[in-house]
């Protein structure tokens, strides 16, 4: 039996969280665009983000981004019907917990980036929290990802 070298396990565990990235791109596409306007301070911050979280690290950064600017390019050609795309990749993380709550952590974060929670970000973070099966409540995710 041949033991996983580390290059093996990486592509392993890109492999496995693959739908997170996608999603966790995906919410933070639907907060950054939901005012129409998608701000420096918001990039910075999904910047940020993609350094910090450990299932995100594992992601050449550069692809993460490539993803991102696709939703984003996405939401601003084809608004109605990508936005529902984009929410069903969100909303494939449901079954996991943890995965939920970090998703809402991010479209947290990163509609807070320019300090100000637009009545529209919090809508998008509203959608978001429902397709996930999460409370309007949860404490959890107003803590930073």
């Amino acid at each position: 039996m041949a033991s996983w070298t580390l290059p093996g396990r990486l592509q392993l565990e890109r492999y496995r969280n693959r739908g997170f990235l996608k999603a966790a791109m995906a919410a933070a596409a639907l907060v950054a665009d939901a005012d129409g306007e998608v701000t420096l301070s918001e990039r910075y911050r999904i910047d940020a983000i993609l350094e910090r979280l450990e299932k995100l690290r594992l992601y050449d950064p550069h692809k993460a981004i490539e993803i991102l600017n696709r939703f984003l390019a996405n939401l601003h050609d084809e608004a109605d019907t990508a936005r529902p795309i984009l929410l069903g990749k969100v909303s494939r993380m449901a079954n996991d917990p943890e995965a939920a709550s970090i998703l809402v952590r991010i479209a947290h974060s990163v509609s807070d980036a320019d300090g100000v929670i637009s009545d529209a970000e919090a809508d998008r973070i509203d959608q978001i929290r429902a397709v996930l099966n999460l409370p309007v409540d949860d404490a959890a995710d107003t803590m930073a990802p």
